[in-house]
């Protein structure tokens, strides 16, 4: 099950097209909302791609090590905590690519049933909250692997500083043989293969954890944000409905004109997905439209009255 390559989760086109929509119906927030979560689960891909391209660095530099009784038997344990690293990172991603699909679904089912019932379908944007379970248990997995890299991490240095103090202590054993002076090894900074080829890898994928944790708690606050804005929106239109104290025909052309929908055309050719201050310069062109729809409402009761 592997990510699709290039492919990153706002180039999608059914989130694009939510995007247009949530924009094009006076939900800014909203839109920016699910713009982010979708933006942080692409962050975690990245992650994931650059930790598993660590992860066969050090494989590969472990498999070169030189071969002796001693040597192997450190190629072994290290071997064990490359693959324990790499089985987490699998994990992970097979998680992640689970919360893509699902984001995926969800936005699909939420542009089908805006297009048939109009604004009112895009507050199901709210059922995003539901992969906040999933962000959780991946952030429950991610602590894990940062607390078993830590680990890793403690026993790989010990054992680089055996073996360079090892090699020291052989190499000024054959200086004192042939009667020249021991080094002084306390002076100078010496890193063994295994600092290099190991160990380094080990902390840019544990750097790469911790940023994913991060990205974790941000995407689980960006859901609650999401469900709040859902929410307030929500609140505004019904308090606005009630000001109104419309008669029947009135109210019903008044839901009329709230449940149309400017349906968003598709860009043919996939193309990152830019949704910044820039995407939302068309917003005035939609408040035009919005206040327009307005006085059409505005002259069916002044007709009305007549």
């Amino acid at each position: 099950m592997d990510i699709e390559a290039g492919k990153t989760l706002t180039n999608e086109e059914v989130i694009r097209e939510l995007l247009e929509l949530l924009k094009k119906n006076a939900m800014k927030e909203q839109a920016n909302d699910v713009f982010e979560i979708c933006s942080y689960v692409d962050g975690l891909e990245k992650k994931i791609d650059s930790m598993t391209e660590e992860l066969t660095n050090m494989q590969n530099q472990i498999k070169e090590m030189q071969e002796d009784t001693l040597v192997n038997n450190a190629k072994k344990a290290l071997s064990e905590a490359q693959e324990r690293l790499n089985a987490r990172c699998e994990q992970i991603k097979s998680q992640v690519i689970e919360v893509k699909e699902q984001v995926k679904s969800t936005a699909k089912s939420i542009v089908d049933e805006a297009k048939a019932k109009g604004r009112s379908a895009l507050y199901r944007v709210s059922e995003f909250l539901g992969i906040k379970k999933r962000f959780l248990d991946i952030r429950e997995n991610v602590r894990g692997a940062i607390k078993t890299t830590d680990n890793d991490i403690a026993k790989t240095a010990l054992l680089a500083k055996g073996f360079r103090e090892a090699g020291q202590t052989v190499a000024n054993a054959f200086r004192t043989f042939a009667d020249k002076p021991e080094a002084d090894y306390s002076q100078k900074e010496q890193k063994h293969f295994i600092t290099k080829a190991v160990l380094a890898p080990m902390k840019v994928v544990k750097k790469m954890f911790v940023l994913m944790e991060l990205h974790l708690d941000a995407s689980i606050d960006k859901l609650d944000n999401l469900a709040m804005n859902v929410q307030i929106d929500k609140e505004k239109r019904i308090e606005n409905t009630k000001n109104l104290k419309q008669t029947e025909p009135e109210r019903a052309e008044a839901e009329r004109v709230e449940a149309e929908i400017v349906n968003s055309p598709m860009v043919a050719e996939p193309q990152e997905y830019q949704y910044n201050a820039d995407a939302f310069e068309a917003r005035g062109a939609d408040e035009v439209k919005q206040e327009a729809s307005h006085k059409e409402v505005s002259k069916v009761r002044e007709d009305k009255a007549r």
